[in-house]
């Protein structure tokens, strides 16, 4: 009796291997379950509470396609898992960008998930693979590899991504840019910390940080911040806490009003968001399209930030370059244009630069005002 029973026990086992064993690798092989979230109000997404390393250690692949799915009920199905911003506009990603406390789920430069998809803090998240590396070719393509060590480039500025705009009407070493000085995430704050001070900076908008964020980066500063202190101090900080949205009203209306003050005050003026290279490269594109600066001359000074970060430049990495200049570049120009039918490279982008800051609700005479305030007599 007891032979009898062990062939068939053997063979439900056996099933029972060859289902588990073909399920590995597969969709839903691989998953985070019921994860508490937090809202990530500087981008408009969702925070899932794990970090990206221990997502890795699940298994879990940057270029995977995943599903995510909220206990309300929300579901975003089929969308890549990214260590950068490496969808179109609007679209949704999961991300573990260098540097964040954990993963997030977005909307790519668009309304904020987290109102979109109804969720508070009640609710948790799910996420499920879909199909392993089913995105794998995009990253590749898109990846950039951050370089920290000071060594490998040529000077502090470059290092700092640190520099005057030039271009059109604007005045010489007035309006500057760069990555955080009081952030040291990605190791180059003390660099531009030292530069915003020779360069004898007046008033500085930081395009990224809260107050309650700012006054965490000064009182667990790594590197001096007595400079920037000293502006934040005497009222010569602005905060803007612009967000990547950046053809929403909103945006327009951050960026009406940041400017409008700026030209009451005096320069030079200093910019920043974290890298100095996304919020930064937006304003800095809106300013150098108000001075009527030639197309080349913006394309060059954007992308100086990538050689500045990631060594990549049109002789170094031509198909990485080509990418960033038609997802990244140009499509922060077409933000401000909002017409795809028009030519950047083509167009008179005076007239769109303004025709955003109206949007965002100044007058003439506030354009007037900032022309006067940045401009050569």
């Amino acid at each position: 009796m007891t032979v009898r029973l062990i062939k068939p026990i053997l063979i439900l086992f056996l099933v029972f291997l060859t289902s588990v064993c073909c399920s590995c690798g597969g969709a839903g092989s691989l998953k985070l379950e019921n994860t508490s979230i937090e809202h990530e109000t500087e981008f408009g997404g969702a925070y899932i509470h794990i970090t990206i390393q221990d997502f890795l250690n699940l298994g879990f692949q940057f270029g995977d396609s995943v599903q995510v799915e909220f206990s309300n009920g929300y579901i975003l199905k089929d969308i890549p898992f990214y260590n950068g911003y490496f969808v179109s506009k609007g679209d949704p990603l999961l991300i573990g960008y260098p540097g964040y406390p954990y993963i997030k789920v977005i909307f790519n430069s668009d309304d904020d998930l987290w109102a979109a998809a109804g969720l508070d803090e009640s609710v948790t998240a799910s996420v499920l693979l879909n199909e392993k590396g089913k995105y794998m070719e995009v990253m590749e393509e898109r990846s950039l590899v951050q370089l920290t060590d000071r060594a490998a480039f040529d000077s502090d500025a470059s290092f700092a991504n640190f520099r005057s705009l030039k271009g059109g009407r604007l005045k010489e070493n007035y309006i500057y840019r760069s990555s955080s000085p009081i952030d040291n995430t990605y190791k180059r704050a003390a660099y531009a910390e030292t530069l915003m001070e020779k360069a004898g900076i007046q008033l500085i908008l930081n395009l990224s940080d809260s107050e309650e964020v700012l006054r965490k980066h000064i009182a667990n500063a790594e590197t001096p911040v007595d400079y920037y202190v000293r502006l934040y101090e005497e009222g010569r900080v602005l905060l803007a806490q612009m967000t990547i949205s950046y053809s929403t009203p909103e945006m327009k209306k951050k960026t009406a009003d940041l400017l409008r003050t700026v030209s009451t005050l005096e320069g030079p003026y200093f910019m920043h968001c974290a890298l100095g290279k996304d919020r930064t490269g937006f304003l800095s594109l809106l300013l150098e399209m108000l001075a009527g600066a030639q197309y080349q001359e913006m394309l060059n000074d954007y992308m100086l930030s990538y050689d500045s970060f990631y060594h990549v430049t049109r002789l170094s990495d031509p198909q990485k370059y080509d990418v960033i200049l038609k997802n990244d570049f140009t499509g922060l120009i077409r933000d401000i244009i909002n017409d795809d039918s028009v030519d950047p490279a083509s167009a008179n982008l005076v007239s769109y630069a303004e025709q955003y800051l109206r949007e965002g609700g100044m007058s003439d005479a506030d354009i007037d005002a900032l022309k006067a305030a940045i401009f050569r007599q």
